[in-house]
């Protein structure tokens, strides 16, 4: 296969999940495209995660929500076998910085990896 004639950046980190907006970590989004999470083998307790933005790291977040006035999150689906892929939601697109915060801890599942890509 050969080269890309455009490539884009792309960078992936372990992330700790926490259950507060408070205590999350910032992911500076304000040169990213989109990104994916990915939780390894996950207890069935932990159903899902909410996503905070901002226009900048240090600013302060508010909970997404998508246009119809739902709350933007990322609903997981249990696997105790592989881990799974779950898609950034579209409405992060235009923040600065997003936070991703765990409905509850949850062993094996209170990390993620992060990939994004600009």
């Amino acid at each position: 296969m050969t080269e890309p004639k455009i490539k884009r950046k792309s960078r992936s980190f372990t992330l700790s999940l926490t259950t507060s907006s408070t205590t999350a970590v910032p992911i500076r989004f304000d040169d990213v495209a989109g990104g994916a999470i990915v939780i390894g083998t996950a207890a069935s307790s932990f159903t899902s995660i909410s996503v905070w933005a901002a226009d900048s790291a240090t600013s302060t977040y508010g909970r997404v929500y998508k246009n119809d006035g739902s709350v933007s999150a990322i609903t997981l689906a249990s696997s105790t076998t592989e881990p799974r892929v779950y898609p950034l939601p579209d409405e992060c697109y235009c923040a600065g910085a997003v936070k991703l915060v765990a409905d509850q801890a949850a062993g094996t599942a209170a990390t993620c990896v992060v990939m994004l890509k600009g």
